[in-house]
Formats: C-alpha cells, sequence, structure tokens
C-alpha cells in the first residue's frame, strides 16, 4: 500500500494518459498496464507499475485499486528480464493462446521498463 501526499499523478488509462492534480474534478476510470508517475509533496518522483486496475479521483484524494503494483525501487530486474524472454519463447510456440501471452509480455515489459526507472 502506498499513502503519501503528492503534487500530481500520471496514470495509464485505457483510453490514454492522465493527468491528475489537486483539485481535479471527480472521475473513476479503468487502468491499463502501464506506469503511474507520482509527483511527491516533497517534489520527488516515484514510478509504479501497474498491470491494471481502477483509479478514482475526488477532490480531496486519489485513489488506485490496482491488479498488481510494484515501485520501481522494489522491482526485481533480473526477474522481469526471465519474465521477457519466457513470454517471448511462449509466444513462438503454436497453439498457445497469444491473446493472453501478448498481455503476460506487456505486464513483463512494463515492470522491467519502470524498473530500469529507479536507477
Amino acid at each position: 500500500m502506498f499513502s503519501e501526499l503528492v503534487q500530481s499523478v500520471r496514470a495509464p488509462g485505457i483510453d490514454g494518459s492522465l493527468g491528475i492534480l489537486a483539485s481535479h474534478a471527480p472521475m473513476l476510470t479503468e487502468l491499463t498496464v502501464g506506469l503511474i508517475k507520482l509527483t511527491l509533496a516533497s517534489g520527488q518522483e516515484a514510478f509504479i507499475a501497474t498491470s491494471g486496475g481502477f483509479m478514482q479521483v475526488n477532490h480531496e484524494k486519489t485513489l488506485i485499486l490496482a491488479d498488481s503494483a510494484e515501485l520501481s525501487d522494489q522491482i526485481d530486474v533480473e526477474r522481469a528480464r526471465k519474465a521477457v524472454e519466457a513470454a517471448r519463447s511462449r509466444l513462438a510456440v503454436p497453439g498457445e493462446d497469444a491473446t493472453v501471452l501478448q498481455m503476460e509480455l506487456a505486464r513483463a515489459e512494463n515492470r522491467l521498463r519502470v524498473a530500469q526507472m529507479a536507477k
């Protein structure tokens, strides 16, 4: 669970990236695989890999209910690389469910991309 005061939130909505600032109009939206970028009240940035979920915004706070969420500095880079390789290998096998494997690959590539932001 992540609970901090933030200046802004950028999240991967299903229709594109969404930017949220203080006093944003209330909304509810679905999220997809991607990067959640937070600008903290201190001015520092935090990066979170997500595989989807929902975001609710009101005038006072933003609540994200994610299918999965990992802070960039907590992602195991080697494990993420192996997951990318495994998903790519399985995509080459005939008879596998390509749609499911493409989503697995997208999630693994996203985790790897976000992990590299911690450096």
